[in-house]
């Protein structure tokens, strides 16, 4: 193997280059060596030198005993670092894409202090990524928060909060199917082996709202045998039981099919008895006008539990003649479009929605029971031009629906009622109210009609505007109070001009400017009022990012630094911040972990601390400090930062303690992070690590070999090793297991029959 002994004179050189040595003695001891064929020497010989190379090991022990040597620090490497950045901003931004590829050292292994250099060219990268993540960030009420992608342009920010809300809206269980399924199994929870469930546990289980369940299983139970909610009941009652001459599984296929028959039964009666709404009529105005329509907006809010006693209908009254359906959709309330007449046909034509003559207030008292329990919408995530059509406009998510001009309108009074508990109606107060702090959208959707729509008011070559009109105030901001009130007094004015106009109207334009003004004002005093927030979310922030608590001068340094940005670069607060996130993401606190030894510190347990007298000195291994112990702990288990919990305890000062120490260990093991440690760790030392960025394979021989695929190809082994891992298996799992996991792409490759049919969900199979 061009291993040439000859090259060594001394026992320094062996010592110095001790690997090759020991592989030596290895394969001395294995009789691999020298090779079958060659001459051999005796066996004594070779025990000799095997003997020879161990006793300098063993001599070397002894003469270092207790000294640690040279402890490098370490610079994160880029998985580490990636992983530390999601779990301080809570986003999965994979910012070192483009840094070069972290050195292996000889054993394979991309995490040793001898090979994580930093070059110049490394630190220029370093820095491009922390304003990569800083430029994500975003200035909330309480503190700071950070977009899986740059949040610079304000319909970013808007994007971001748009889609946290509708993402909220869609996770909530709104399914009436579901609910009916878990009346099922909550009414023969006995003979499904479950007698002492409760409803609110049959809910939990099925993931389904506690608070809402017993809405849906009262009305399922009551007395009545009129209106839809009778209807309801006969078909829940006609439901199949539980029955041991069936199968369990194709039992539950027809309860579901029924469930779902019952669900839409609900939304067709819903669809057909929702109340409509139009906006007051004001001369001169067009119902789109943005306070008129705002206010039909509301209306619509408001009664989504409501049942309209005008879709219902006596068995004696002649049919309704309705107008043409029109070819071509109208703009206009005042001209119907041609959804809102077949809307009509279909509510006019639906035979639940006769009742017989003479009972008209039962009936109606009825309808409107079932809607209270049974909303036509639980919300509205999108509504554009024509709302309530759902033909037109699709993608104005939140939308307000003011023609072509931006704006947003909160709609989800049911799923407030109904569905959330306190936990998440605060939640969802908290996304609504951010999203406005941080994106702005009141202030700009005022800003867009000043600037596109308020001409209505004001004169236009003699034609159209308030009487007396008079143009806005040029000596203030378009935002401020004296032009929105300017304003409104332009719409009372267009009001007051003709005795006809709708009443209400008043009410809506008065509501309508309260709200920019109100609205406006209140966020002004609000982000003033939550500057020191923000610059304690950022002390904290760096706490976390140096994985210990900051010493005063730290705090204050950050701090200064973040005054200065303000005083001699002129940045405003929000660049300051950011700035200041940057400094502390490129600095070697963060970038490097150094494991001091803490020598005041208490052994974690006897024989820890040991010292030897070599040469007239005395070393000693000494217990790491807390916080050192914390980082170890987790970049070895998660190959990111610790977390709170960990931190702790480090704080606490119990976490060498070995029950601490066993117990966090054991906690961490079982969190999902631990996917760090199958990567990192078993990926480099099996060697796969790799195969992500693999570009060996002939596309043209094999074009099935696609992204998709070498992603789920490259998870695969990531995912056994961390169920092997977790569920503390056999190491020998990985030579005889029978079961491996797959996705949809990878059991396709196989011929695995398809367990999944979607890329993201992963399962074992045998």
């Amino acid at each position: 193997g061009q291993f040439d002994l000859k090259a060594y004179t001394s026992v320094d050189q062996v010592k110095e280059d001790y690997t090759r040595w020991s592989l030596l003695a290895d394969r001395l001891a294995a009789k691999e060596m020298p090779p079958k064929k060659a001459p051999q020497p005796p066996p004594e010989a070779a025990q000799q030198v095997v003997d020879w190379v161990r006793a300098v090991r063993a001599e070397e022990i002894k003469h270092l005993g207790g000294d640690p040597g040279s402890v490098l620090a370490r610079r994160l490497s880029n998985a580490e670092y990636d992983n530390s950045i999601r779990d301080l901003t809570g986003q999965d931004l994979h910012v070192t894409a483009q840094f070069p590829v972290d050195p292996a050292n000889t054993a394979g292994f991309q995490n040793s202090g001898e090979s994580l250099t930093l070059s110049p060219a490394l630190l220029n990268k370093y820095l491009q990524a922390a304003r990569q993540v800083a430029d994500t960030m975003m200035l909330e009420p309480e503190g700071i928060a950070f977009a899986p992608y740059s949040t610079q342009a304000i319909t970013d920010r808007e994007r971001f909060y748009v889609q946290s809300i509708v993402d909220f809206y869609k996770a909530q269980p709104t399914d009436f199917a579901q609910y009916f399924q878990a009346a099922w199994r909550y009414r023969y929870r006995k003979v499904l082996g479950h007698p002492g469930a409760t409803l609110a546990q049959v809910a939990a289980d099925a993931k389904l709202s506690p608070k809402y369940m017993p809405l849906v299983w009262g009305i399922l139970h009551e007395k009545g045998e009129i209106g839809p909610g009778a209807q309801l009941r006969k078909m829940w009652q006609a439901l199949p039981a539980p029955t041991s001459a069936q199968p369990p599984t194709m039992q539950m296929r027809e309860v579901q099919e029924r469930c779902m028959v019952m669900r839409q039964y609900v939304v067709r009666i819903r669809n057909h008895t929702a109340m409509q709404f139009a906006a007051p009529l004001v001369k001169g105005l067009v119902t789109q006008s943005e306070p008129l329509f705002t206010w039909k907006l509301a209306q619509y809010a408001a009664h989504h539990r409501d049942s309209d006693p005008n879709d219902l209908r006596a068995d004696t009254d002649p049919k309704p003649v309705l107008p043409p359906i029109p070819d071509y959709p109208r703009l206009y309330e005042d001209a119907a479009p041609r959804w809102a007449i077949m809307a009509a046909y279909a509510r006019k034509d639906d035979p639940d929605l006769v009742y017989p003559h003479g009972q008209k207030a039962k009936y109606q008292a009825a309808f409107q029971r079932f809607a209270q329990v049974f909303p036509d919408m639980f919300y509205v995530s999108e509504r554009g031009r024509y709302w309530p059509d759902d033909s037109e406009d699709k993608d104005r998510l939140l939308s307000a629906g003011y023609h072509t001009a931006l704006g947003f309108f909160r709609d989800d009074t049911a799923l407030m009622q109904l569905i959330l508990d306190k936990k998440d109606q605060r939640k969802l107060d908290s996304l609504w109210h951010d999203f406005d702090y941080v994106a702005d959208q009141t202030a700009r959707t005022w800003t867009q009609y000043y600037l596109t729509f308020s001409a209505e008011v004001l004169p236009r070559n003699g034609r159209a505007g308030a009487v007396g009109a008079s143009p806005p105030p040029t000596d203030h901001a378009i935002t401020d109070s004296a032009v929105i009130q300017h304003y409104r007094d332009l719409y009372l004015a267009k009001f007051a001009e003709d005795k006809a106009n709708d009443p209400v109207a008043k009410q809506a334009i008065l509501a309508h400017f309260a709200h920019f003004d109100e609205t406006i004002r209140g966020l002004e005093k609000e982000r003033a009022a939550s500057e020191p927030k923000h610059l304690a979310a950022v002390v904290d922030f760096a706490s976390r990012a140096y994985r210990r608590p900051l010493s005063a001068a730290e705090r204050a340094d950050i701090l200064a630094y973040y005054q200065s940005l303000r005083d001699k670069s002129g940045l405003s607060h929000e660049d300051a911040v950011r700035q200041t996130l940057v400094s502390i993401l490129v600095s070697p606190e963060f970038l490097y972990r150094v494991d001091l030894v803490n020598a005041a510190a208490p052994p974690a347990h006897p024989g820890l601390v040991k010292a030897a007298h070599v040469t007239g000195k005395a070393y000693a291994t000494a217990p790491l400090s807390a916080y050192a112990l914390a980082s170890r702990l987790s970049y070895f288990l998660w190959a990111s930062t610790p977390d709170g919990e960990l931190l702790r305890h480090a704080t606490a000062g119990d976490l060498r303690k070995p029950q601490v120490l066993l117990a966090q260990a054991r906690r961490m093991l079982k969190d999902p992070k631990v996917s760090g440690m199958a990567t990192e760790f078993t990926g480099n030392w099996l060697a796969f690590r790799q195969f992500q960025t693999n570009n060996t394979v002939d596309r043209a021989r094999f074009p099935a070999f696609d992204e998709n695929l070498r992603e789920a190809m490259f998870q695969e082994p990531i995912r056994v090793m961390q169920d092997n891992i977790q569920n503390d298996r056999s190491v020998l799992d990985l030579l005889y297991a029978d079961y491996t996991f797959v996705n949809a792409p990878l059991a396709r490759h196989y011929g695995i029959p398809a367990a999944t049919q979607d890329a993201k969900t992963w399962v074992r199979v045998d």
